[in-house]
This record gives C-alpha cells, structure tokens and sequence, in this order.
C-alpha cells in the first residue's frame, strides 16, 4: 500500500469514528446514561442508538480499514465483540435500571477506551510516514485547479493491460470532450502517479469548477445507483415470492429492473445537459454528452470510482463534504454489490463493459 493510501485511509477512519463523529456520539451516551441511571426507557433506547451507529462504521468498512493500517500490536477496537455484547443486552431486556446501567456503561466506557486507543496508534503512523509521502500536492494546488483521481477497482481492468490502455484512452478523451461541455477551459494530460494493490489510481489536475462538477456528476450518478442495488438486495426477491408464480406480475417487474438500470445513465445524461456551460455552443453537443454519460455510468456500474485529493482552501469547506457524502454512498453501493447474486454481478459487467476492438486501437 502506498504511503499516501495509508495517510488517506487514517484519515478517513478518524473522520468517521473520531470526535466529530462516532467517538463524540459515545461520550454524550456515557454521560447521558450517568445522569439517569434509573431511566430504563432511555438506558434501552441508549443501547439502540449505539447499535445503530456501530452499524454505520461496519456500512463505512471501518473494521477492514483498520485491519489494513493497525498492523501492530494494536489491535483493532472492531476486533472486540462490543457489538455483540450490546445485542445480548438488548435481547437479555433487564428489567431493573440499575442492573441494565452496570451492564451497559462498562461497554460503552470499554468501547470508547479501545477507539481511544487505535486512534492514538494510527496518529503514530501517520506521523511516522508522512515524511515519506512522495507527492505533496500542496506543490501544486493553487486558487484556480483541483487534484482528482480516477480509481479503477474492478479487478479485470487494472488486471488486463490492453483494457486498462483502453480505459485511460477513453478517459483522456472525455475527460476533454467533458471540459467543452463545462467549461472554456483545457485539461491538462494527466500521468499515473500511484498504482495500489488491488486498484489504480489516475491523478489529474483539472481547472477547479470542472472538478467540482464531474464530483457531483458521480455522486449523482452513485445515488441512483444505490437505489438500483438497495432494490436489488432489500426489495426484488422478497416481493417476487408474494407473486406466486403469476408471469404478468413477474414480467412487469423485469421491466421495472431494466428500468432502474437503465435510470443511471438517463440521471447522468440529465446532469451533464444541466452542467453544460449555459450560451455556449458546442459542435455535436448531444453526441459528446452521450460519450461522457457512457463513460462514467460504465465506471460506476463496475465498482470504480473517483476522489477529490485537493482543492483551493477558500474552497475546501464548500467540496469536500460533498466528497464525504459521494464516499459513503459509494461504501454503501460496495456493500450492497456484493450481496447481489453472481449471475446478477456478471451480469452487469457483461452489460456495460466495453472491450477494446480487436485491431490496434491505439493508432486511432
């Protein structure tokens, strides 16, 4: 794992289970539950709350973030069974305040404890590698551009040389075409900086107002996304078996599928006709939007991605929660791919990968 993914990986897990967030959440329960330690209602509802934001850092890949960074004698808080010790008392449902308070509160105080504790031991590595990070990109971040990449998860790309070559090909091209449509701007050639185990990233400079856009362009193409799998894995099964077998019913339903699916690349076409720079003309405007839309519904259909690395400081409150929520909206789409069938995963990949034609594209 490159320095820089480690520093960006300690960073995303501190947002999430650091002060402002999980471990904050914590410290109000525990105090809470201090000062009406006979209030059985809310010492229940306390247990709920805990549960479910727990549940959050699971939706956020917390526990395997932290397997990859603690690799140390610490050991990750998720490691520990807190989770399962707030089920069982949920389900165990004392009926005495003071024995459910003697119950809940060393687990709470033992859970913040042990976050404490990793999150320490990940401010120690990170302040061991930063001297090692080969690119500051504050070198190159001004008022005017931000730092983007292009991250390729899915394995048969970063794995096939001749369809990652075509994947940055199209890329570089519409990464152009997309700057016509958004901006009086050039992009910049962008380079490989890093290449990670198990992903490649694509790093490139982009004027700021276009980076800003195609971050929101993603994220809006991830939502609708989500709401493909969320009916995939929570609705689609469940509400087939109350049709019994009827064909009208189950014919209906594989329409309503295709037209969820195929909603993505509608929403992505929606946006970037929204996007386009207002009183410019563009040549064959409608054919360069459906390139561009084409592109980024096949990265986002294939478990690809993108992230805001840098931006001007004048601008970073105003981006980069954006690049927070458009990051976990991707976690919960990675989680909810994976629950779907294999037919259903190749399924997809067949659908909307597009291969390389067989002559020397390269020369094109």
């Amino acid at each position: 794992m490159t320095v820089r993914k480690i520093i960006e990986l300690i960073d995303f897990i501190e947002l999430i289970i650091g002060k402002e967030n999980f471990s904050s959440l914590l410290q109000d329960y525990i105090v809470t539950i201090e000062n009406n330690t006979s209030n059985l209602v809310l010492l229940k509802e306390i247990t709920d709350k805990t549960i479910s934001d727990y549940q959050i850092l699971i939706e956020n890949d917390i526990p395997d973030l932290l397997d990859k960074v603690l690799v140390n004698k610490i050991i990750p808080f998720t490691k520990d069974n807190f989770l399962l010790q707030l089920i069982d008392l949920k389900k165990i449902n004392y009926s005495e305040p003071s024995t459910y308070y003697n119950v809940l509160n060393p687990i709470l105080i033992n859970l913040q404890a042990r976050i404490n504790e990793n999150i320490t031991e990940l401010n120690k590595i990170k302040t061991i590698i930063q001297p090692f990070l080969s690119k500051d990109y504050s070198e190159i971040q001004n008022e005017k551009n931000a730092i983007f990449a292009i991250i390729f998860n899915e394995e048969s790309t970063y794995n096939n040389l001749k369809l990652l070559s075509y994947e940055l090909k199209n890329w570089d091209r519409c990464l152009h075409i997309y700057q016509q449509i958004v901006s009086d701007e050039t992009p910049k050639a962008f380079e490989i900086i890093e290449v990670d185990q198990g992903s490649i990233e694509v790093v490139i400079n982009l004027v700021f107002e276009v980076g800003a856009k195609l971050l929101e362009l993603f994220k809006t193409g991830f939502e609708v996304y989500g709401a493909y799998l969320a009916y995939k894995t929570i609705i689609h099964e469940n509400l087939v078996k109350t049709f019994n077998g009827n064909q009208a019913l189950m014919k209906m339903e594989e329409e309503r599928e295709k037209l969820m699916l195929g909603n993505i690349r509608e929403v992505v076409r929606k946006e970037l006709k929204t996007q386009a720079k207002k009183g410019k003309k563009h040549e064959a405007l409608e054919k360069k939007i459906e390139e561009v839309t084409k592109l980024v519904t096949e990265h986002i259909i294939k478990g690809n991605s993108v992230k805001l690395l840098s931006a001007p400081k004048d601008k970073e409150e105003e981006i980069f929660p954006k690049e927070n929520e458009k990051q976990k909206i991707f976690m919960a789409n990675k989680i909810n791919y994976n629950k779907l069938e294999e037919s259903d995963k190749q399924l997809l990949l067949k659908e909307y990968t597009t291969t390389p034609p067989d002559e020397s594209y390269e020369k094109e």
